[in-house]
């Protein structure tokens, strides 16, 4: 059970980055790209790429995109298109990314209608749980987890699963995600944060995940989750998504994490 657990963590991520389809409303006369990358220290470049039609369409990733795309780092990171679209990527490399020496990533896409794509992002230092606790009794789960003296690296994404024994998404039970914004706190000090889960009480096991990101990717979920809970199937209005790539809707970002898995027998 822990091994199919840990296996489905990683592709949980990009549940809350984001979680849903995002339709285009509103969007009067503009036509475009959309695109995300979320670069992870460790792991494969994936860039998930799609073209935005005018007018109340739907950004379709099944549709294969022409793209010159490339990322900056120790070295020029060609990717390659895959034409089997999904949430890991429909452009990819096999390099991982290094992090070593390196304090930002640049993206530069070059489109079939020669427009320029670019992005910039830093490089957020390794995060670590200090401590956890499930409590069954209180349906919570407890971390500590240390922050930054330096502002700018101190958001974070916090998650919670209660997952039934077995790793499909149909095991699932409930997943509870907390956005912090910790900049405007005394930095280089122990945070304590909970998150309640109802769903504690019957799962078999519980994963927690810790991500620290940057500034722009921190708005950009939050303007999404907005977005989504606006109810109103746009990411343009009334709430607009903010994103940080010149040129596209979406985001170009990196993160690093920290993840535990917590089985039932070890609950409080």
């Amino acid at each position: 059970m822990k091994n199919g657990i840990l296996t489905l963590l990683f592709l949980s991520l990009l549940s809350c980055m984001p979680e849903e389809e995002l339709p285009m409303k509103d969007m009067g006369e503009i036509s475009g790209y959309f695109i995300e990358c979320y670069c992870k220290p460790g792991e494969f470049y994936t860039l998930n790429a799609a073209k935005v039609s005018p007018i109340h369409e739907i950004i379709d990733l099944s549709n294969p995109v022409n793209l010159d795309v490339s990322i900056k780092a120790d070295s020029i990171i060609k990717l390659i298109p895959t034409f089997s679209p999904s949430f890991l990527g429909n452009f990819r490399h096999d390099t991982k990314f290094n992090q070593f020496g390196l304090d930002s990533l640049y993206l530069s896409i070059y489109t079939p209608e020669k427009e320029h794509i670019t992005a910039k992002t830093a490089i957020p230092d390794p995060i670590a749980i200090s401590s956890y606790s499930v409590s069954k009794v209180t349906n919570s789960v407890t971390i500590s987890f240390p922050t930054s003296s330096h502002p700018m690296q101190n958001y974070y994404i916090y998650s919670v699963q209660a997952r039934r024994e077995g790793a499909g998404d149909d095991n699932l039970l409930k997943k509870e995600t907390s956005y912090l914004d910790l900049s405007h706190h005394t930095g280089g000090v122990t945070i304590e944060r909970t998150i309640k889960c109802q769903e504690i009480a019957e799962a078999e096991a519980v994963v927690i995940l810790l991500l620290r990101i940057t500034e722009e990717c921190y708005n950009y979920q939050v303007s999404l989750y907005e977005a989504n809970s606006a109810n109103q199937g746009s990411i343009t209005s009334p709430v607009p998504l903010i994103g940080n790539i010149q040129g596209a809707l979406g985001i170009f970002t990196c993160y690093t994490e920290d993840y535990k898995f917590v089985s039932r027998e070890n609950f409080q």
